[in-house]
């Protein structure tokens, strides 16, 4: 019996979903392994999310003796905070610290967003102003429309991820628009990945989260066995 493909995650030290829904969503025949990016709670917002993206490389570099086959930096606004580029250029230096193939969420995302052919978005997120507006900056830069996007004003990740499943499905129709051709729901702290079918039966559309897009290109980068149902994206093809 062959041994599982081993999947690589480092995971913002504060964050606690991101473990519980890449789990979940991992078939026999895989294993997801994880570290943490640490995080300066001394610091605004913005000071935080540059210190999970300078600690990154050190966390691929410790969970490659795992010896995963690719690695995942899973927090979305860490890994578009610098704008168009600034994800690729995060799993860049996380590559060259561990030797290891790696992505981030939001080049997850966009990945996810052209596998299932999806032009434009409605984006339901927990983030505050200023974030909501450079999301909106890397989406549009990569030739996705965001069709309309919130946020909820949340910046403590102990507030995103006590965001109850039934206020994010709230928010998520809410959001979204006739002429988005997906939803997306943004943020790997947000509890989200339980209302993916209940949104694409309800909305007719793709649903496309963080956790979600992260864990399908993880997989299909690392040539891992694809888990069963999460949505119209797991059927799909990593573009």
């Amino acid at each position: 019996m062959s041994a599982p493909v081993r999947l690589g995650c480092v995971v913002p030290a504060h964050n606690v979903m991101v473990e519980r829904d890449f789990v979940a969503m991992c078939p026999e025949g895989a294993s997801v392994h994880f570290a943490r990016a640490d995080i300066d709670y001394g610091l605004p917002l913005r000071g935080q999310l540059e210190g999970m993206i300078a600690s990154g490389p050190d966390a691929a570099r410790v969970l490659a003796k795992a010896d995963v086959r690719a690695i995942c930096f899973a927090c979305t606004s860490a890994s578009f905070l610098h704008g168009p580029g600034s994800d690729t250029a995060v799993a860049a230096r996380m590559a060259e610290a561990s030797g290891t193939p790696c992505v981030t969420t939001s080049t997850a995302v966009l990945r996810a967003l052209t596998a299932i052919g999806a032009r434009s978005v409605a984006v339901a997120t927990p983030y505050v102003d200023w974030v909501v507006e450079a999301e909106t900056e890397f989406l549009e830069a990569a030739g996705v429309r965001v069709a309309a996007i919130s946020g909820m004003q949340l910046e403590r990740a102990a507030d995103i991820n006590a965001v109850p499943l039934e206020a994010v499905v709230t928010a998520a129709e809410a959001i979204d628009r006739p002429d988005a051709d997906a939803l997306f729901i943004s943020c790997t702290d947000l509890a989200a990945i339980g209302a993916i079918a209940e949104l694409e039966a309800g909305l007719g559309k793709p649903v496309i989260t963080s956790n979600q897009a992260g864990y399908w290109a993880l997989s299909q980068m690392a040539r891992a066995p694809m888990p069963a149902g999460w949505g119209t994206l797991m059927s799909k093809r990593l573009a």
